[in-house]
């Protein structure tokens, strides 16, 4: 929602964009599995209900101001709370001349392209496809937006001489209510059954059409905002981990890779068996843990930040990668349940043993091949997960070799 404080500023040439996400676009991991295409994809018939409605421009500023519609965000250092969805929006914005010339186009008569929503338990809408040119609307309705000097007073720049430097203030009435009475196409989408969540990630996923396609956590944070997702993000913080990873993240994979070291601890213990792909294997997870705290909180908020702290005083960065300067995935998941498995089973260990373990898994024929080739197949989490909890509880790999 646009915030209404904070003094707004006259935007000069060299300010008047929309302030950019200070995390870089650039991933830092190696993950081959995240390009897995699901094998069955649900049908939308049997996930999905939708229909169409039509809104007026004043009718959706409205709502988004009064919190029914949600903008979910996309920018790991975001700090809002919109109407409990966590922010993470700010690096997918569009440039001040899309903005104005999004304005120009309903100023001119020009029709709108439609919107998804998401029909949520509460009767408020998840905006699915469309963020942009809400906030834009609501922007410019409220004479402000937010770039990278502040607030800056929202007059039209990039347009043609009629508009030009016009605020929604001072246009004149008839173009006033030509703005607020454009209507603009909804589908509301509604889940039902129990697979209404797979097809909402589903269509998320594939619809993307605002220029720059969402990556699987970054849905998982709008779809499934709750406590774990809530908790994840606090795991995020970590010192250790923050050294261990390197910076944030934009595609959220550093995120994505905790919640794959929680989720896939009952695997470690015997308790679940782990079905391929790894995105359905997530959202399965965050689909029973979305509004409770995964069981034992406390002790797995310990045992993650002791892991990240004997690997980091190990190996530092390099714990987590295998060559080159970028995290390694597999390897990833691996280290954090096999050693948070050898914590919990409460073994003694040291950095001496840490680092030696991750010598020895990197020197096991096995364990590479379970971290670089078919690393979402089901013998293969289950390979590496054993062989790495296998080297830090101190046990010999000298019989795991192809």
């Amino acid at each position: 929602m646009t915030d209404s404080t904070g003094p707004v500023t006259e935007a000069a040439p060299d300010f008047e964009d929309p302030e950019e996400s200070h995390v870089s676009a650039d991933s830092d991991v190696v993950d081959p599995e995240a390009d897995d295409i699901e094998s069955e994809p649900i049908r939308a018939e049997d996930a999905l209900r939708y229909f169409g409605a039509d809104f007026d421009v004043d009718g959706l500023v409205k709502r988004l101001d009064n919190g029914t519609f949600v903008i979910p965000t996309f920018d790991p250092l975001a700090e809002d709370d919109i109407a409990g969805f966590e922010g993470f929006q700010r690096g997918l914005v569009w440039k001040k001349k899309q903005m104005d010339r999004f304005i120009e186009s309903i100023l001119l008569g020009y029709p709108v392209p439609g919107i998804f929503l998401v029909e949520l338990k509460d009767r408020r809408y998840l905006v699915l496809d469309g963020q942009q040119r809400l906030t834009t609307l609501q922007a410019f309705k409220h004479g402000k937006y937010r770039s990278a000097r502040g607030f800056s007073k929202f007059a039209l720049r990039y347009v043609g001489n009629e508009f030009k430097g016009h605020t929604y203030e001072n246009l004149e009435a008839p173009a006033q209510r030509l703005f607020d009475n454009t209507f603009i196409q909804a589908t509301i989408v509604v889940p039902k059954g129990a697979e209404g969540k797979r097809g909402v990630y589903s269509l998320f996923e594939r619809i993307n059409s605002g220029g720059t396609n969402l990556k699987p956590q970054q849905i998982r944070v709008a779809l499934y905002a709750g406590d774990t997702v809530n908790f994840v993000r606090d795991l995020n913080q970590d010192p250790n981990w923050r050294e261990l990873f390197g910076k944030h993240n934009r595609d959220l994979k550093d995120h994505e890779l905790i919640l794959r070291a929680i989720s896939l601890m009952p695997t470690a213990r015997g308790f679940q068996v782990f079905r391929p792909p790894m995105a359905r294997f997530l959202n399965d997870y965050l689909e029973v843990n979305q509004d409770q705290l995964p069981p034992d909180v406390d002790g797995i908020r310990e045992r993650f930040t002791t892991a990240t702290r004997l690997l980091r005083e190990a190996q530092g960065s390099q714990a987590l990668r295998i060559r080159g300067a970028q995290v390694n995935a597999a390897h990833t998941d691996a280290v954090l349940v096999g050693l948070m498995t050898a914590i919990e089973g409460g073994r003694e260990v040291t950095v001496e043993r840490v680092n030696s373990a991750l010598d020895a898994l990197l020197a096991n024929d096995r364990y590479r091949y379970a971290v670089s080739e078919s690393t979402s197949h089901s013998e293969q989490v289950s390979a590496r997960i054993n062989l790495a909890a296998k080297a830090f509880r101190g046990e010999s790999l000298a019989d795991e070799q192809d």
